[in-house]
């Protein structure tokens, strides 16, 4: 295990992420014993000429450390994420060992009288591990920071980007800021930002991508970010066409049960309105395709009422979960992004038909419906509706 922090046998500690010279760490390795802060195994100095200069174990694990291996790309970017915070004049620490938690975070740094812990993800660790860390983070007052190894910026395609449920557990959200997944490359000295992630599919996001150089990003806009980007509807239509082939195109589909509850409303997934399957900030809470989810709100709820009904954010989002309990409809865990929820994106589905005039808002969280759906009888006539939607709405 290879680690950036150690303490000498006198109990001083030793940071690497500090500048020192080669000539003060040959000596030091020639006169000096240094040991693991977490298990208090013996560490040797390895100033190799490929990887940035490290500490490594001499026995072959860790006992206390639950941690994965770290890359030299790994520990590259421990070391330069330090050096902007200390630039800063922003006070932190490497591998600082909370005993506490057990956890060893790659930094923890005070700003504002807040206490954080910074960790630059370059592998993929189980979900679980991650929430773990997450919470335990939090139940001793820190404010986690999760950011993604530069290396793993999925490509930008017609749009949109390919996340994994990993990926998106690294989505923040604040007030005023629907979304956003921090990368860092430290070969490139780079942050890469993925901006309002919408989901089309399970996999596949319409999103933006915003790059910075290191010496650009300020930690108050790291925290904070100011997000941009527009969604181009045309491409959205066109990805809502291949959701439904995906869904109804194959006779043995994955979604069969959902295809049979169609039919037996008289409903057909490739003749729905274009008031269903519209893209939203507050999306990536559900992993179903949007077009799924949709029509169950509109199934389960705004089916079974009158024009001049009321119904509420509570409803749509109580409907939701009772398809979850079913296997109708996935959700995403999103430990970062508590703006992200399910009540948050039924309310603004039906906000999105408040402002398309199917519902009136009548409050917070409360709407009339002020007229039913309109479904097409045939291809042609779906078409027509959907090109006029988007015409009228873009």
């Amino acid at each position: 295990m290879h680690v950036l922090t150690a303490n000498t046998k006198k109990g001083d500690k030793i940071c690497l992420a500090n500048e020192y010279t080669r000539a003060t760490l040959e000596y030091w390795r020639r006169s000096e014993e240094f040991f693991c802060p977490m298990c208090g195994g013996r560490l040797m100095i390895k100033l190799g000429e490929k990887r940035i200069f490290h500490f490594s174990h001499m026995s072959a694990a860790c006992l206390e450390s639950n941690f994965e291996k770290e890359s030299a790309y790994h520990l590259a970017g421990k070391k330069k994420l330090f050096q902007w915070l200390v630039r800063q004049n922003i006070p932190a620490a490497v591998e600082q060992y909370d005993p506490r938690i057990r956890q060893r975070p790659d930094i923890t740094f005070q700003y504002e009288n807040r206490c954080y812990a910074l960790e630059f993800q370059c592998s993929t660790i189980p979900e679980n591990l991650f929430i773990k860390r997450t919470e335990n983070y939090l139940q001793a007052n820190y404010i986690p920071l999760w950011i993604l190894g530069g290396s793993r910026v999925p490509a930008h395609i017609g749009g949109t980007v390919t996340l994994s449920g990993f990926d998106y557990l690294f989505l923040q959200s604040s007030s005023g800021s629907p979304g956003v997944i921090p990368y860092f490359c430290p070969e490139l000295g780079l942050f890469s930002f993925i901006q309002n992630p919408m989901p089309c599919s399970t996999a596949k996001a319409f999103a933006s991508i915003k790059k910075i150089p290191l010496h650009q990003v300020s930690l108050n806009s790291l925290l904070s970010p100011s997000l941009s980007g527009s969604l181009d509807l045309n491409q959205w239509q066109k990805s809502l066409e291949r959701s439904k082939l995906a869904i109804g195109g194959n006779p043995k589909s994955a979604y069969k049960p959902f295809l049979s509850e169609l039919y037996n409303a008289g409903l057909n997934v490739f003749l729905l309105p274009p008031e269903i399957g519209l893209p939203g900030y507050f999306a990536p809470a559900i992993s179903t395709f949007p077009v799924i989810w949709q029509t169950y709100i509109y199934l389960d709820l705004l089916a079974k009422k009158e024009p001049g009904s009321l119904l509420s954010t509570g409803e749509a989002a109580a409907g939701i979960y009772r398809r979850v309990e079913k296997g109708n409809i996935g959700l995403r865990r999103l430990p970062l992004a508590k703006e992200m929820s399910v009540e948050k994106a039924a309310g603004e589905y039906l906000e999105m038909l408040a402002a398309f005039g199917v519902l009136a808002q009548r409050g917070e969280r409360e709407f009339l419906l002020q007229k039913e759906l309109a479904f097409p009888k045939n291809n042609a006539e779906q078409s027509s509706m959907a090109e006029a939607f988007y015409r009228k709405y873009k």
